[in-house]
């Protein structure tokens, strides 16, 4: 492939990524009067502050009935005696309640954008010829000119937008807020027409400065980068030899944490699969059975386990026993791994879980029936493992008595690494005792009152018949010890 069109398809996928970024922090604003589209940009506990272009809520008086509308389709009730005004700058700020955990917008840097940039417009159109109801639309556009006019207004750029989406977000490549999007083609700026084919925006350091905003991406949100990550996995044969090695490639996108510490997540594309061991499987225990057929949605989930660094970014402490943080968080419990998802999604904007059993077993088998993603048997030289120990015809190899920096060993053809060994998994559902009534959508089982929880995927101390994408533990949700770990997942993007 030649370096053009990796670059393009690589843009492609980072494209898609900031769409589903982009309307997950647009909101349309419905009011009784003018109706258009705003972006929530700060959080205070359940209280959260939406942007918008002054003129949308410039016919609304305190105590008129108006609300905003998320992405996911709820309605939530805009406190209209606490608007803040622009006065003669084009923009207003107003605050909704919600214990729903929204994204917010990451700001750009001041003097973010220069001409010729790429540009992303958000927002709802209005109903009209073509369209019955208003309906989330991104356009992408590129700046003409940089420079003040009236109204605050100081981005120009090329782009198809229509009524209704003014006070939407215009975000630059990386997703991060530039402006909001004010006057269109065909509109005027004071007595000044806006030249055909351009848009207006207001920079968004004129509202940082307006209102105070706190400039939020070094500790409240997510810095998007998305591309197509290039990978080797490998098959072996019933010996433990590497018989093919394939090259493969998925969508891949970064949380940042801060302190330059970021989080990758892979995408996991749904699909159907056989859960559980078959009978025949050698050193196969009951309580993988009966194998059953699952049907798991689309998801996304951690290239590798959550790191020492990840958890010290996020929990401010490393609880680990050997430190070093390549290595993966060890010594937490199933409660401090939901802690850990908590405070991840508190500080991302993104809803972060433990995975439930059947996704996880679904991630680490990639399509695969055998015993272990690479093959029939494993290897020390492929996972980290109670290596003097061997499955079926596999080699006996070196035993590290102690976990390795993530990525050490090649991933499977999902491009997770260290689904076998390592540390074992904490997963969301609770402990059964075989497969008899469990879900097949792929969602959690769990039963209420029950502490123990399951736990996936082998360690480093463990012998490899326990590091099977079949196997299954559990122990008690306070549990923790040296080898015990966790790995997130989420929506899929």
């Amino acid at each position: 492939m030649s370096i053009g069109v990796w670059q393009h398809s690589l843009w492609a996928q980072d494209r898609r990524t900031l769409k589903t970024l982009a309307k997950k922090i647009t909101v349309r604003v419905v009011t009784q009067g003018t109706s258009g589209s705003g972006v929530l940009v700060s959080k205070a506990g359940n209280t959260y502050y939406v942007l918008t272009a002054g003129h949308v809520l410039k016919d609304t008086n305190p105590g008129e009935e108006a609300y905003i509308e998320t992405f996911d389709g709820q309605q939530h009730p805009i406190d209209t005696s606490a608007i803040q005004s622009g006065g003669t700058i084009d923009l207003a700020l107003f605050s909704i309640k919600s214990n729903t955990n929204y994204a917010i917008a990451q700001l750009a840097e001041k003097n973010a954008l220069g001409e010729l940039d790429e540009v992303f417009v958000a927002g709802f159109p209005l109903p009209g010829l073509a369209i019955t109801q208003p309906r989330y639309t991104i356009s992408p556009g590129q700046v003409t000119s940089i420079g003040g006019q009236d109204g605050g207004y100081g981005i120009t750029y090329t782009a198809v937008t229509q009524p209704g989406m003014s006070g939407g977000p215009v975000l630059n490549r990386l997703g991060q807020l530039a402006g909001i999007h004010g006057r269109a083609e065909g509109q005027t700026v004071g007595d000044v027409a806006v030249k055909s084919g351009f848009n207006l925006a207001i920079p968004i350091d004129t509202a940082v400065s307006l209102f105070s905003l706190k400039q939020l991406s070094t500790d409240k949100t997510a810095t998007l980068s998305a591309l197509d990550m290039s990978f080797a996995y490998v098959q072996v044969n019933p010996q433990g030899k590497i018989v093919k090695r394939t090259e493969g490639k998925v969508p891949v996108f970064q949380d940042s944490l801060g302190e330059g510490v970021t989080l990758e997540m892979v995408s996991i594309p749904g699909g159907t699969f056989k859960m559980g061991s078959p009978a025949q499987e050698l050193e196969r225990e009951s309580n993988e059975g009966p194998q059953h057929q699952v049907t798991v949605p689309a998801f996304s989930m951690g290239k590798f386990e959550v790191t020492q660094a990840q958890w010290r970014a996020i929990m401010g402490s490393n609880p680990s026993r050997e430190k070093a943080l390549s290595r993966p968080v060890d010594n937490v419990s199933w409660e401090d791994a939901v802690a850990f998802c908590k405070q991840l999604s508190q500080k991302t904007g993104r809803d972060y879980r433990l995975p439930s059993e059947a996704e996880w077993e679904y991630a680490c088998r990639a399509g695969t029936t055998t015993p272990f993603h690479m093959g029939e048997t494993i290897t020390p030289e492929l996972a980290n493992y109670w290596g003097v120990h061997a499955y079926g015809g596999g080699p006996r190899g070196q035993y590290r008595r102690k976990t390795v920096g993530v990525g050490s060993f090649p991933a499977n053809a999902f491009g997770l690494h260290d689904m076998h060994g390592n540390v074992s998994e904490w997963c969301q559902d609770t402990w059964h005792e075989n497969y008899d009534g469990a879900p097949t959508n792929g969602s959690a089982w769990v039963a209420e009152g029950d502490s123990r929880r399951v736990l996936r995927g082998g360690s480093m101390s463990a012998t490899p018949s326990t590091c099977r994408s079949a196997f299954r533990n559990y122990n008690e949700s306070g549990f923790l010890t040296y080898d015990v770990g966790f790995r997130v997942v989420c929506s899929a993007l």
